[in-house]
């Protein structure tokens, strides 16, 4: 294959006092439904030593579901949460391009281990309870001191709530949806409605729970880190509350699901204010669904979107 023939040739620029460095095995990965996705088998010999590296190739693309992407930003958050012990695949070689890689892209090491169900947390059990203390412990991160303060936005300050929209206020630009009057109407509104207590935590953005690889019932990896951003921890409880509401149905009581009940149990605080998140959380679902299927997919979930926000914000929200 051409990809893996010209990834041998990178590292082989990349690791000169090896003797061998030969791709063994190539396979298209289903995880990653943004970026382009491969296992790599690698097999390498260096001083009359040999080993063998199961890793896993992310190759940025140009459009998609989440678009613009940037493996390059996604590497440096992998490599910063690797030095401060998160659980996360631990990142090796990254370049914005090579001879025959045309596109920015990075290598990991692969984290073998299970996922449950893509969006479906089970009411109870020990593996959310795994989960939700993992999804914790990355709020707490001391984001600055482990090196991430290159998320803060140039024009966002430390602002929870600019920090968190900067990210998606682009991918709307880039979709031409900017101006359009339910994001205008919706961003106003969660502008004026604000919690007071907001917080800057570090986001993962997305924690559904195929983006959590199990091992036993703990936590071995957390990936797909493209959406990492910095914002109030709630906001990625929100999100998945979101998630419910446009591809199954709205949780019965306003962004409250089996993720946010788990996770204040383990912690032992309380979340107010989740219907507000959720519905930050769709402000996003909105322009993911462009992602998804274009201005026909937006306009089908609009309705969905729309009826639930007045839901969770009352007369207080119109577009």
């Amino acid at each position: 294959m051409r990809l893996a023939s010209a990834l041998e040739a990178f590292l082989h620029e990349r690791l000169p006092a090896a003797e061998a460095v030969r791709v063994v095995a190539f396979r298209a990965l289903p995880r990653g439904a943004s970026n382009a996705t491969w296992a790599v088998d690698l097999h390498i010999e260096c001083a009359g030593a040999a080993c063998d590296l199961a890793c896993v190739l992310r190759l940025q693309r140009e459009y998609g579901l989440l678009a613009p992407y940037d493996v390059l930003r996604e590497h440096r958050v992998l490599r910063a949460l690797d030095r401060a012990g998160v659980p996360v695949p631990r990142p090796l070689w990254a370049a914005a391009r090579c001879e025959g890689i045309e596109a920015p892209f990075f290598l990991m090491l692969r984290v073998e281990g299970r996922s449950l169900p893509a969006f479906w947390y089970p009411a109870e059990g020990s593996e959310l309870r795994a989960i939700a203390a993992q999804l914790a412990a990355i709020h707490a991160l001391d984001w600055e001191r482990a090196g991430l303060a290159f998320l803060v936005p140039e024009a966002a300050g430390r602002d929870p709530l600019a920090c968190d929209l900067a990210g998606w206020r682009i991918r709307a630009a880039a979709r031409g949806l900017e101006g359009h009057p339910l994001l205008v109407a919706l961003g106003e509104t969660l502008r004026r409605e604000r919690p007071s207590d907001l917080r800057l935590g570090l986001l993962h953005g997305d924690p559904n729970p195929g983006n959590f690889i199990l091992r036993g019932e703990e936590v071995a990896a957390v990936v797909d880190w493209e959406l990492a951003a910095l914002g109030d921890p709630r906001s990625d409880l929100g999100f998945y509350a979101a998630l419910q509401t446009v591809f199954f149905a709205p949780p019965p009581v306003p962004g409250v699901t089996p993720l946010s009940r788990a996770y204040e149990d383990v912690t032992g605080v309380r979340l107010p204010d989740l219907a507000y998140f959720e519905a930050l959380g769709l402000f996003k679902l909105a322009i993911v669904m462009a992602g998804v299927g274009g201005w026909g997919a937006f306009f089908s979930a609009r309705e969905t979107i729309e009826r639930r926000l007045c839901e969770l914000l009352g007369p207080r929200w119109a577009a």
